[in-house]
This record gives C-alpha cells, sequence and structure tokens, in this order.
C-alpha cells in the first residue's frame, strides 16, 4: 500500500510532538511530577526495554548483536553520549519554556549538520540549501532573540535547548559513520548506554543539592510510558519502516512537521508565542525543510 509509509510518518510526527508537550505538562507546569531530568533517563530506560522487545521479536541473537556492532563501537558509542546530552538539556529545557519553543529550537539542527557537511565530508551546496540555510539562520536568530528577551527564566531554558540541538546535530552527524548497520540493534544499544549514561548527571545533580520530583500517579505514568515506549521505541520501529519502503533522505525531510505538534500544544496549554517569535518560529522551520528537501532531491536523481 503506498500510504503506509506517509501514515507511518504521520504517526511519528505526532509521537514526536506530542512528547515535547507532555514533558511540559510533567515538568514545566504546576503542579509538577517529573523532574526533567528524571524524564530524559525514563525516556531513553523505557525505549531501550521497547527496542529490546523488538530484538527478540525480530529473533536477534546476542552473538549476532555483538558480531554486527564490533565494527561500529566507536561511533556508536559517540551516538549514545551525544545522544545522552541532548534528551537531558531537552527535557531540562522544558522545565522553563513551552514546548513548541523547545521543538523549534531542537530541530534547527540540519542548519548544523549542513555546515559540517560542507566543511567537513564535501558535501554539494546547492541552491535550494544556501536558501533554506540563508532562512533557517536568520528567522532561527530572530525567534532566540525574540523569545530571549521575555524573562530571565526563559533564557535558562533557552540556553538548555541549544545545547540540545547541537547535542542532536552532534548525534545525527555520528549516524554518518554508522551507515551499514542494522539500525534496530543502533537505536536499542544506543538507548542502552544513553540510559546508563545519565545516571551520573542525576547523581551529580542530587550532589549539588537539586531536588528530584517525582509524583506517582496516573498521569505522570502515563506521560513517561508514552516518551518510553511509544515515543522512543514505536516511533523509530515505524520509522525504520518508513524508510525501507520510500528511503531515508524522503522519510526524514517530513519530520520538520513535528515543531507544529508542539507548538499546537502550546495554544491547548496556555502557553501561545508571540507573534513575531511565532513568524520567527515558523520560518525557520520552513528553512530546515527546503535543506532536508535539497537532500531528498539529490538522493532521488542519484537513483
Amino acid at each position: 500500500m503506498r500510504s503506509k509509509p506517509y501514515l507511518f510518518l504521520t504517526l511519528v510526527i505526532l509521537l514526536w510532538g506530542m512528547n515535547y508537550v507532555i514533558a511540559r505538562v510533567l515538568s514545566g507546569l504546576n503542579p509538577l511530577r517529573v523532574s526533567g531530568i528524571l524524564y530524559a533517563f525514563f525516556r531513553y530506560a523505557l525505549g531501550a526495554l521497547t527496542m529490546v522487545l523488538v530484538l527478540a521479536y525480530q529473533k536477534s541473537t546476542f552473538s549476532r548483536i555483538r558480531a554486527h556492532i564490533r565494527p561500529y563501537q566507536l561511533p556508536l558509542l559517540l551516538s549514545a553520549f551525544f545522544s545522552a546530552i541532548f534528551v537531558l538539556a531537552t527535557h531540562m529545557s522544558l522545565e522553563y519554556i513551552s514546548s513548541g519553543t523547545t521543538s523549534i529550537i531542537i530541530n534547527l539542527f540540519p542548519i548544523i549538520v549542513l555546515l559540517f557537511g560542507v566543511l567537513y565530508m564535501d558535501e554539494d551546496l546547492t541552491l535550494l540549501k544556501i536558501v533554506g540555510f540563508a532562512i533557517g539562520s536568520l528567522a532561527g536568530i530572530v525567534f532566540l532573540s525574540t523569545v530571549w528577551t521575555q524573562s530571565a527564566s526563559l533564557e535558562i531554558g533557552i540556553l538548555f535547548a541549544v545545547i540540545g540541538m547541537l547535542a542532536w546535530a552532534a548525534y545525527t552527524i555520528t549516524l554518518y559513520y554508522l551507515d551499514g548497520a542494522d539500525k534496530y540493534v543502533v537505536m536499542t544499544i544506543k538507548h542502552i548506554i544513553s540510559s546508563v549514561m545519565v545516571i551520573p548527571f542525576i547523581l551529580l545533580f542530587i550532589i549539588e543539592g537539586g531536588t528530584l520530583i517525582f509524583v506517582v500517579d496516573a498521569l505522570s505514568i502515563a506521560g513517561l510510558l508514552f516518551a518510553g515506549v511509544l515515543a522512543s521505541g514505536l516511533a523509530y520501529v515505524l520509522y525504520f519502516a518508513s524508510i525501507e519502503i520510500i528511503g531515508a533522505s524522503k522519510a526524514s525531510s517530513f519530520l520538520f512537521l513535528a515543531p507544529f505538534v508542539s507548538l499546537a500544544g502550546d495554544f491547548f496549554l496556555g502557553e501561545p508565542p508571540e507573534v513575531l517569535a511565532l513568524l520567527a518560529g515558523i520560518l525557520a522551520i520552513v528553512g530546515v525543510a527546503l535543506v532536508k528537501s535539497s537532500d531528498m532531491l539529490e538522493k532521488t536523481e542519484e537513483s
């Protein structure tokens, strides 16, 4: 069925976009239920468990997994480290700023990846990429400067979000060096290692006098299950299935839509952005979409 991969991608976009909204509800809005740093840990730990079950369903043996990842040990370790920084910074950001703001900042990462590709990987710089880079960069700067000046607490949240964006860009770059590896195995091992890497940050947070919040109730449990099982487990299964049908470039070119789901959540939660910030954020995402569209067109021409 031709529509199957697009149905899968629609679900992926909804799951990833909604995860920002749910994290904001649990970690950023009163009454607070789960500290951002704990949300980050449970998101990847539950995601790891989900992916382990997927590998078990695929009948992947431990010896096969170990043999498969042996050639990719260093890039896999680096990807796990950058992913751990991403999930920590992202969910600590959501303690301070809205879901849409965090999502827009995080999803500016293709601009950083494009810069790296052009400077260090001899990536072709097409007109569409230049236009997308210019629009995304300028609109991103306007967006950041607009929300930065609103309050001191927002500055902390924006800083965390920018760190998350840079970490996700670095993670994306490591994926170039994991080309050829089994996606399901990589994601499972990455989730496991990233979860372990988050633990020292939690301990450091406690040592430095931070207060961990974890209210055990139906909303908290449901939210964490959504983040781990659905947004960090099922969403990747659906995304990988889409890639197998329409290719990675085409599948990834639709993911820029996720921030719009998070922005819709801002209005639902009573945190709508200012008009200038909203317009700048939308333009920034359009710029990113142009960059991703250029990648898709290049892959189509090559095939």
